[in-house]
């Protein structure tokens, strides 16, 4: 399943923290499933700090202190919106190809055996490819495509991850993770994210 880029744009806000170069299983459990097996040792992931609204306000309004405000009862428990569990992996592909390098096999089976573990249950996953700025916007989009669907042919054929848990779609270079380095090899990268079940 390929979805469209304006969808993703409004499902996606800000791009994952990548991973590194050799996440274990366990930091890839936590990263995509949030939680991790007894077996696990305790981890410290790296997650992006988000300003509270009222610091953000106060930045951009001065140093002036807010006065009172009156803020109506609630009519019940306040839901807190779970956290998404996304995670961003360095996949090496061919040059201008959707064939992932045989370096790069062994991260996509540690990922392979998170989505398999019985604590993964039928959690569903999106891969999303992402290219640097060098070339034209459609070619990146389009290699981007091929990429992500290329990692969700190598999870099911090679590791029987059912195609109803996984969808492919590409942001070309839509959404760099280092904006002020376009070219940069960073900015070519896999996310996936846990579409829940």
């Amino acid at each position: 399943m390929i979805l469209p880029v304006a969808a993703l744009a409004q499902a996606l806000p800000n791009p994952a923290i990548p991973m590194g170069p050799n996440p274990s299983e366990c930091e890839i459990q936590a990263a995509l499933l949030g939680t991790t097996d007894p077996t696990c040792p305790p981890l410290a992931m790296r997650r992006p700090a988000v300003p509270p609204p009222a610091a953000a306000a106060a930045t951009a309004a001065g140093p002036a202190r807010p006065g009172p405000v009156t803020v109506p009862p609630l009519p019940g428990p306040a839901a807190m919106p779970s956290p998404e569990l996304r995670a961003a992996f360095r996949v090496e592909f061919d040059f201008n190809s959707a064939r992932i390098r045989p370096e790069s096999r062994a991260i996509l089976d540690k990922v392979a055996a998170v989505m398999a573990n019985p604590a993964a249950g039928r959690t569903r996953f999106r891969v999303v490819g992402h290219t640097d700025a060098v070339g034209g916007d459609a070619a990146n989009l389009a290699l981007s495509r091929r990429r992500a669907a290329g990692v969700v042919e190598y999870l099911a054929t090679h590791h029987h991850i059912r195609r109803d848990r996984l969808e492919a779609s590409g942001m070309g270079a839509r959404e760099l993770l280092l904006p002020d380095q376009p070219k940069a090899a960073a900015n070519r990268r896999v996310e996936i994210v846990n579409l829940g079940g």
